[in-house]
């Protein structure tokens, strides 16, 4: 008969008993409580590994970035205050030293420069630009825009840098500060706490990668330039009076847009230029003027592609504004007669339109 009712399909097997689903579900849940636990603690232990070679690193290297952070920061700060604190030329202040001298630059939108955290945001974007250009005087004739090229600092040799051109070359004067700032980074507070947030060792493998290129490729090269850096130039541009201009182009999928500082600086607007004495941490200089300049073409037709018509823009002013503050500079010290002539020859083809 059971034969019979096996073959017909009607045999009925023994239930299983519910205590074997629950013992299964106990077993699988000690398992899984079990894994979670080791796994969290391999994590943890990889986090302390990690946030122990920051600490390492911030006590060797640290010592002399992260005060000199801290100086810029409040420096930017103070020539960033509402009301402006007024014109200002030190005595004694020599503009062939601040021009030739070895410096570090920086140049922020003034609206990024109202704390410490978003003004170092603000300072990974900050570019040598047509300031520098006109106002400092390479000594040793550094091309920053000639050099092996390079993607990464890695693929640069010893005491050269991956610069904002994406060529390698020995850090031309003026050194710019976006590359300390980008070494700073891992030492910094939001950089710790990222670290406790990663939820794999897959993703922390991501902070141990960027600790380790920060201290063999950043920090080295950051700390010899800022050991010989002599003054520290600032350059806080304030948001034009009507606001954001436009954006000069429509970017193409693969283009990069143009940048919130970039429409500032291509049009008229107020700028605030401040330079630090970095031996006697005095401020030796303090100027607020307007950016204004008129690119005159010399031989050939003017250029028609926007991207190139707004980066002569972006040039112009910025030229404009460096020779205002040479301008200002002679003015304190009363140079000799012909001297205005000199600087002058520096002009080339940017009208200057600035006014105090």
């Amino acid at each position: 008969m059971r034969k019979r009712q096996m073959a017909t399909g009607r045999a009925r097997m023994p239930a299983t008993p519910p205590q074997f689903w629950l013992w299964t579900l106990v077993i699988f849940a000690a398992f899984a409580g079990i894994y979670w636990w080791v796994s969290e603690s391999k994590l943890s232990s990889a986090k302390s590994r990690t946030l122990a070679r920051q600490r390492a690193m911030a006590q060797t290297l640290g010592t002399k970035l992260i005060p000199f952070r801290d100086d810029v920061e409040g420096w930017a700060l103070e020539l960033a205050k509402q009301p402006w604190m007024g014109n200002d030329v030190a005595d004694g202040a020599d503009l062939s030293k601040v021009q030739r001298e070895p410096a570090v630059y920086l140049r922020l939108r003034m609206e990024n420069a109202k704390d410490g955290k978003s003004l170092r945001s603000a300072a990974a974007r900050s570019l040598r630009d047509g300031f520098t250009s006109c106002f400092f005087r390479q000594k040793d004739g550094v091309d920053p825009r000639k050099g092996p090229p390079c993607k990464a600092q890695a693929d640069c040799d010893s005491g050269l840098l991956c610069n904002e051109w994406d060529v390698c070359t020995r850090p031309a004067q003026p050194y710019n500060l976006r590359l300390a700032f980008r070494a700073l980074r891992v030492l910094s507070n939001e950089w710790s706490d990222e670290v406790n947030q990663a939820g794999s060792e897959l993703a922390l493998r991501v902070y141990n990668r960027d600790l380790d290129r920060t201290t063999k490729e950043d920090v080295p090269i950051a700390a010899e330039v800022l050991e010989r850096a002599r003054y520290l130039t600032i350059v806080l541009d304030e948001d034009p009076v009507d606001g954001l201009p436009p954006p000069a182009f429509d970017a193409g999928p693969s283009e990069p847009d143009e940048t919130e500082e970039e429409r500032i600086r291509r049009a008229r607007h107020q700028a605030r230029v401040g330079i630090w004495d970095l031996e006697t941490k005095q401020r030796v200089f303090a100027y607020r003027v307007e950016a204004s300049g008129r690119l005159l073409p010399v031989g050939g037709g003017r250029a028609t592609d926007p991207r190139t018509l707004a980066a002569q823009e972006r040039q112009s002013n910025s030229c404009a504004l460096a020779l205002a503050v040479k301008s200002q500079f002679n003015a304190a010290q009363a140079p000799a007669p012909g001297s205005s002539a000199g600087e002058g020859g520096d002009a080339g083809a940017v009208d200057a339109g600035s006014r105090p």
